[in-house]
């Protein structure tokens, strides 16, 4: 699986993406404000759907890229807190992924709640995605060690559990992210901004949780 592009298309990211922002907006739905204001939040996205892109790249790296609590493919090398807690024997590899969706489309940005829509919009694309992303490498997961009881860890990656912003700059050179339409600002930031970065760790064990202060 390394470097495989993945396409997830915006009718099946859509009930998650939509999901997502009812609850990020705080909508109730009995309402009927929220049934207003979720109507124009609808109106919103489909204005701007035609920017909604779902592109993903996957690479899987075996435990060998596993090396004295750091994770290293050739020169690339990552290091995060979390990593010193995790014996070493629990590892059987790693998916390295790299996810956009693109931007949702707002008509002005002299109407705030647009922007503020087509925002959450995006965002909620993002993570919709993700979860659907995450689905396919548990299958692969699946396929790659028939017959095992492996275990997918949470997510890791840029700003989270000690893991510096501008490391984004690695997984953009790692998984070829031009790809997908990504680029990386020196300071991490990727472009298009919906877009997202990071690696899961499959184990061979249940219970292995990063904690929050990490």
């Amino acid at each position: 699986m390394n470097n495989q592009k993945i396409s997830i298309t915006e009718r099946d990211a859509f009930p998650l993406a939509k999901q997502r922002f009812i609850k990020t907006c705080g909508f109730n739905l009995d309402t009927e404000k929220h049934q207003r204001m979720m109507k124009m939040g609808l109106a919103v996205r489909e204005k701007g759907i035609k920017g909604i892109d779902i592109r993903a790249l996957v690479s899987f790296y075996g435990k060998e890229a596993v090396q004295d609590g750091k994770i290293c493919v050739g020169d690339i090398g990552f290091t995060c807190n979390y990593f010193e807690q995790i014996p070493a024997d629990a590892i059987e590899g790693v998916y390295f992924y790299m996810l956009t969706a693109g931007e949702c489309y707002f008509s002005s940005e002299e109407n705030i709640m647009d922007f503020l829509y087509a925002d959450i919009w995006g965002t909620n694309y993002v993570d919709a995605g993700i979860q659907l992303l995450t689905e396919k490498i548990k299958e692969d997961m699946e396929d790659r060690f028939p017959g095992r009881e492996l275990f997918l860890s949470d997510e890791f990656g840029p700003g989270y559990f000690g893991m510096p912003v501008i490391e984004s700059k690695k997984f953009f050179e790692l998984l070829d992210a031009e790809q997908i339409g990504v680029w990386v600002k020196d300071s991490g930031l990727m472009i298009p901004q919906k877009s997202c970065a990071g690696f899961y760790l499959v184990f061979n064990r249940p219970g292995m949780k990063a904690e929050p202060e990490c």
